[in-house]
C-alpha cells in the first residue's frame, strides 16, 4: 500500500484544477491505448506551459517519468491517489426543475467520485409526480437527510429566492461541499464548506467576448 508524502500534502487551487484536467486527459487517451505523453504535450492539449504541468506534477506521490515521457497509467494512478478520486462520496441534488431532473436522472455514466442518493425540491407536488430511483424528499427535511445518508457535496439548482435557505440547511447538516448552478453567488460560511460557483451566464459572456476580440 502506498504512502502519501507529507511534504506533498498541500497543493494550491489552480494546480489542484490544472491536475483535474490532466486526469481527464489521461483518462481518454489511456481509454485509446495511449501508455505515453509528456509534459509539453499535456500543456499544448490543456492550453497551459510546459513548466506549470510539470509543476503540478511535482506535487504527486510517485509519478515517474521515462524517455519517452510521462507513462500514462502511472501518472493517472498517482493523481487518483493523491487526490482520492478512490472515495466514494454520497451527493444530493438540490432543485428539482429541469436541470436538477436532468442530473438526478442522468444515467448514461456515474459521476466521478460521487454518487447521488437524494434529491430535495421545495414543490411537494413535483415530489408526488417524480418519477426516480432515487429517493426525494421535501426540502426541510434537508438536515435529517444529509446526517443520515452521511451527504457530502450538494449540487445547487433551486431558484435564487429559496437559496439563503437552502444554503443555511445544507450547512446545519453538515454538508462539506456545494457545486452551485443558482443564479445566486456563494461564498462560503466557514473554511470547512467549499462552494463552487457555477455561473453560465457569465460563460455566454465569456466566450462571445473571445468571438468579438478574435474578430477585431
Amino acid at each position: 500500500m502506498r504512502k502519501k508524502n507529507k511534504q506533498k500534502g498541500h497543493i494550491p487551487l489552480p494546480a489542484l484544477a490544472r491536475l483535474c484536467k490532466i486526469y481527464n486527459l489521461l483518462e481518454e487517451m489511456h481509454d485509446k491505448g495511449e501508455t505515453s505523453i509528456s509534459s509539453h504535450d499535456i500543456g499544448k492539449r490543456l492550453g497551459v506551459g510546459s513548466h506549470n504541468i510539470r509543476k503540478d506534477i511535482g506535487y504527486l506521490d510517485e509519478a515517474g517519468t521515462s524517455g519517452a515521457g510521462y507513462d500514462i497509467a502511472k501518472l493517472k494512478s498517482s493523481i487518483e491517489f493523491t487526490l482520492g478520486f478512490e472515495t466514494e462520496r454520497n451527493a444530493c441534488i438540490v432543485g428539482l426543475g429541469s436541470l436538477g431532473s436532468v442530473i438526478i436522472n442522468y444515467q448514461m455514466k456515474q459521476f466521478p467520485c460521487f454518487t447521488i442518493v437524494a434529491g430535495f425540491d421545495s414543490n411537494i407536488n413535483k415530489l408526488e409526480i417524480m418519477k426516480t430511483s432515487i429517493p426525494v424528499y421535501p426540502t426541510y427535511e434537508i438536515p435529517s437527510v444529509i446526517k443520515s445518508k452521511r451527504i457530502e457535496l450538494a449540487v445547487v439548482t433551486e431558484p435564487d429566492r429559496n437559496i439563503d435557505k437552502i444554503t443555511e440547511r445544507l450547512i446545519e447538516g453538515g454538508i462539506k461541499g456545494i457545486i452551485n448552478f443558482s443564479p445566486v453567488m456563494l461564498s462560503s460560511p466557514s473554511e470547512s464548506v467549499y462552494i463552487r460557483n457555477i455561473d453560465i451566464i457569465t460563460e455566454f459572456r465569456y466566450v462571445s467576448a473571445l468571438f468579438t476580440l478574435h474578430d477585431r
